[in-house]
């Protein structure tokens, strides 16, 4: 019997396990970001005012062929009694993915002079989250950001 179903999972991968479905449009969720962080991300207040106003503008494009575009709108930063303008952006960024399970792809990718490795988790399948920050950081802010599917 063992056999048998193993067989299946090979024939039809489908049986053996499925990855979330990534191809689409998702958009950074602000409501989802402060609901979990407010109450788990351990954030200095200054950090926290900046990253809740730069969340829920960010989109992702994910494609089947292995690209993604990431598009950031123009955002007036309120700092102190200063206003900054980040300036909008458009990324077309190659990935590979590396793995996956029923709730999480890995993603192998370079941004910004660096290759990186992202586990995307999928609280359902118009909703995952993904650890911010770096390797190498002191691994103590527990900060998720949120992404919703619109398309």
């Amino acid at each position: 019997m063992k056999r048998i179903l193993l067989c299946c999972s090979l024939i039809v991968p489908g049986i053996g396990y499925s990855c979330p479905e990534l191809a689409g449009t998702w958009q950074s969720s602000a409501q989802k970001f402060e609901s979990f962080n407010k109450r788990w991300a351990n954030v200095d207040p200054d950090a926290w005012s900046f990253m809740t106003q730069t969340q829920g503008h960010e989109v992702i494009d994910f494609t089947t062929k292995g690209t993604m575009m990431i598009s950031t709108p123009e955002i007036d930063l309120s700092m102190g009694d200063k206003t900054i303008k980040m300036p909008a952006k458009h990324e077309l960024i190659p990935y590979d993915i590396l793995g996956c399970t029923e709730t999480s792809i890995v993603l192998k990718y370079d941004r910004y002079g660096e290759t990186r490795i992202s586990q995307l988790h999928f609280d359902s399948a118009d909703t995952y989250w993904a650890y911010m920050g770096t390797a190498g950081g002191d691994g103590n802010s527990h900060i998720r950001e949120y992404y919703t599917k619109t398309q």
